[in-house]
């Protein structure tokens, strides 16, 4: 019952991000996520300050997926000359296994430099996570990588 509750919640956040994602395509960006997972990313920016993100990938041998929702904090401090920095809170969910599958919530902060005259974003993070099933326990994921936008970053607004 616990696994179920936890598929339908975690499907039903990447879905509505995938949707919100198809309603405004013109900032999706395609990466490489390393760290926990080492594998693939997406990121749609739903305006200057939302986001939507998921990696999948492994971690060992375990499958292992994310999904989470992100505030981005733009106007903290002083920008570079090239590019935009932008520090980043989030919270998600995150399922990993095979066989004995965890569910839990993360919970991430982070920060992603742009340059959008390339289509390019850097960024990396920590998340820390509540397991909720199997049993109650927690963990630690983190990771850095690289995304590609399709258009460039801030064209569609």
């Amino acid at each position: 019952m616990i696994r179920r509750a936890g598929a339908a919640a975690f499907l039903l956040l990447f879905g509505a991000a995938v949707c919100r994602a198809q309603e405004s395509p013109n900032e999706l960006g395609v990466g490489v996520y390393a760290g926990v997972p080492l594998g693939i990313t997406l990121k749609h920016l739903i305006d200057e300050r939302r986001a939507a993100a998921a990696a999948f990938g492994l971690q060992g041998s375990n499958l292992d997926f994310h999904a989470d929702a992100l505030t981005h904090f733009r106007n903290l401090g002083r920008q570079p000359s090239r590019g935009k920095v932008s520090p980043y809170l989030g919270l998600g969910l995150k399922i990993k296994g095979e066989h004995d599958i965890l569910y839990g919530v993360r919970f991430l902060g982070g920060a992603a430099y742009a340059l959008p005259e390339k289509s390019l974003e850097f960024f990396a993070e920590v998340a820390p996570f509540l397991r909720v099933a199997p049993g109650l326990g927690s963990g630690f994921d983190g990771g850095a990588g690289v995304r590609y936008y399709f258009r460039p970053l801030g064209s569609g607004r």
